[in-house]
């Protein structure tokens, strides 16, 4: 969203439309853009609540199977993934920086497929196939660090050792990444 605002995405997606489709067309996909610009604001809410219920349902299963004799409630654990979504709101921040000081030269393309301090970043993206893209950019250093903010806040609530906290939130919260990325791998195949 602050992406749109701060880069200039319009010339952008008339360089990257101009040769596929006339001027009209592309002006007329701007505009229904700008018409659609409020949707992200509702939608990009309801993905993260979707996403960090995911990562509370993830977790709380883990701690159920590892310490049974723990009661933790659901909310705490949803509290718990929703403090690590801080740093994944980096990812945008960087992102922007990224292309407004560094790479100032960018096609639409370079914006949609860069994912800061990614294993994509020392790749040639051109010559991967679309359904490893994502697992890719899946490894980078902003993942790490909202894993250990999981691990940290399930640490606290079960105050127990970190190495226990560690592996619970390994467990279930890498189980249910693995699932959530094959199933995206397995939508790119299909949709390609």
């Amino acid at each position: 969203m602050m992406s749109n605002f701060l880069l200039d995405t319009e010339t952008l997606v008339y360089d990257f439309y101009s040769d596929k489709l006339s001027d009209k067309e592309i002006y007329n996909l701007i505009e229904n853009q700008k018409k659609l610009k409020w949707l992200p604001f509702v939608i990009l809410p309801l993905i993260i609540m979707l996403r960090n219920s995911l990562v509370a349902l993830s977790l709380n299963i883990g701690v159920f199977f590892y310490d049974m004799e723990s009661k933790i409630s659901y909310k705490k654990l949803f509290n718990v993934a929703l403090t690590g979504e801080f740093v994944l709101v980096l990812v945008g921040g960087f992102k922007i920086v990224y292309f407004l000081f560094i790479k100032t030269d960018y096609t639409l393309q370079d914006i949609q497929q860069y994912y800061p301090l990614s294993y994509t970043s020392f790749l040639d993206i051109e010559n991967i196939e679309p359904w490893l893209i994502y697992p890719l950019q899946t490894i980078n250093l902003f993942e790490i660090g909202y894993f250990f903010v999981l691990v940290y806040g399930v640490y606290k609530l079960l105050k127990n050792k970190y190495l226990k906290s560690f592996e619970i939130t390994a467990i279930s919260y890498g189980t249910g990444l693995t699932i959530w990325i094959g199933l995206v791998m397995f939508l790119t195949l299909n949709m390609s």
